[in-house]
């Protein structure tokens, strides 16, 4: 799909037209807009362009409204460490982090020396 085909019906409601190349061309004929092979465009005309830009800005304001109400914002799972746990060590005495594709939790064991008074 060209760039401007995507604001197609917003410039023909200003009198622009988009032929099937993904070219803009003005009420009186005069190419406004292209885009070339590599898929740069131009615009000739900044009415187009402040068009484009306007249209783009609703899309994305109506994209974000649309996710917010659909999706409610997941929150992140913190797992805190219960009574008696502490952090796990490798041998070299650094921490070990969690693997998240285990469902038990490997950066926390259980304390031998809980509730003994050491810690």
């Amino acid at each position: 799909m060209k760039y401007y085909h995507r604001f197609k019906d917003a410039l023909e409601h200003y009198g622009y037209r988009v032929d099937e190349h993904g070219y803009v061309w003005d009420s009186q004929g005069n190419q406004a807009a292209g885009e070339d092979n590599y898929g740069n465009v131009q615009s000739k005309d900044p009415n187009v362009t402040a068009i484009c830009i306007e249209e783009e800005e609703k899309g994305l304001l109506s994209k974000l409204a649309g996710t917010a109400k659909k999706t409610a914002k997941k929150a992140v799972k913190k797992v805190a460490p219960k009574k008696g746990m502490k952090r796990a060590r490798n041998e070299k005495g650094h921490y070990i982090a969690d693997d998240p594709n285990t469902p038990e939790n490997e950066a926390w064991i259980e304390d031998q020396d809980y509730g003994q008074g050491k810690l």
